[in-house]
């Protein structure tokens, strides 16, 4: 089998840990023997053992990584933290050969851990199916090369366009634009990322708890944007961001989110889009027609990578298109 064959496969690995490693990367490991697997692992939760680990443990005959490849989808770390270095493993157990995905973007390791391998005497094999393994870890490159958090706009809207009833007639109006079936995956979504913002004015229309009560899975970090602190004492369980996205990003770095999904309203989001501090929006369109009312954002300059009906509404997924990317 050739390198992309079974660096695929830790991609397929690494995915099992979505949700759970934050703010760790997803990785996955696969040992290969002989061109045989006889070993593979994956990161499932922040704190326990990486990849690397799991899948040198999986191994029933250790006496085989002498003569064995490892594959593995990001580089193995170099140094100290809640575990020691994968790298300082792979080289007392002498395996010879270790192919990788992508490079890891924390300045701990950074290629250190390819280095010390190298100087080992390892064959250290680099760049396989590169812009895959980046993928999987979009949020934790971002955080670590663009210093802020990956930014998901999501909203709902009518099938004519339109995100909120018109206060001005109907202040307390309560409403359901999609199904149930999309909502349980927006709380799905929830759960896969580490904090939710909405706008201070859509949290006092709204009230929303922004939890995963309809999906098995940890709540997000829960913030509301708003002018100042001073209008935040009585809500319980939301944290204060500024309203302007880059300094509300800042204060996501700084708390290290590595993903934030903000959920409106339309001046909030709004605001990302015009600032061009977004990654990635969800827009997910019901069947019902309004004819007036709040009509929902617009994006620019960017492209739909997937779409799909979901009990008789529509998903969609776009990105902001990389050029002059903040």
């Amino acid at each position: 089998m050739e390198d992309s064959f079974y660096i695929r496969r830790c991609i397929e690995l690494a995915k099992n840990g979505l949700g759970n490693v934050q703010p760790n990367p997803m990785v996955g490991a696969v040992i290969v023997c002989d061109g045989q697997i006889i070993g593979e692992g994956f990161h499932q939760k922040y704190g326990e053992a990486h990849a690397e680990i799991n899948a040198i443990r999986s191994v029933k005959d250790l006496s085989l990584l002498k003569k064995s490849t490892i594959y593995v989808s990001l580089e193995p770390c170099s140094h100290y933290g809640k575990t020691p270095p994968c790298a300082d493993k792979i080289i007392e157990l002498r395996i010879p050969r270790v192919v990788i995905g992508s490079t890891d973007p924390n300045e701990k390791v950074n290629g250190k851990g390819i280095q010390k391998m190298k100087e080992a005497g390892i064959e250290v094999v680099t760049g396989i199916l590169i812009e895959e393994c980046d993928e999987l870890n979009k949020r934790f490159f971002t955080y670590h090369i663009k210093k802020r958090p990956y930014v998901i706009l999501k909203w709902a809207q009518t099938a004519d366009g339109y995100m909120d009833i018109d206060r001005s007639k109907n202040p307390n109006g309560k409403y359901w634009i999609t199904n149930e079936a999309v909502r349980v995956l927006t709380h799905r979504w929830r759960s896969e990322e580490q904090s939710i913002m909405v706008g201070y004015r859509t949290y006092i229309n709204d009230r929303p708890q922004l939890t995963t009560r309809f999906f098995q899975g940890k709540d997000p970090a829960r913030y509301i944007a708003a002018r100042n602190a001073d209008e935040l004492p009585n809500i319980e369980g939301f944290n204060y961001l500024p309203v302007v996205p880059e300094l509300a990003l800042e204060q996501l770095y700084n708390d290290a989110m590595q993903s934030v999904i903000v959920e409106g309203g339309r001046k909030t989001i709004d605001s990302y889009i015009e600032s061009n501090l977004w990654d990635e929006a969800r827009i997910l369109t019901g069947n019902q027609t309004w004819g007036a009312g709040l009509r929902a954002p617009e994006l620019r300059d960017a492209t739909c990578v997937e779409r799909y009906d979901l009990d008789g509404n529509c998903v969609e997924i776009w990105r902001r298109n990389t050029d002059n990317q903040k």
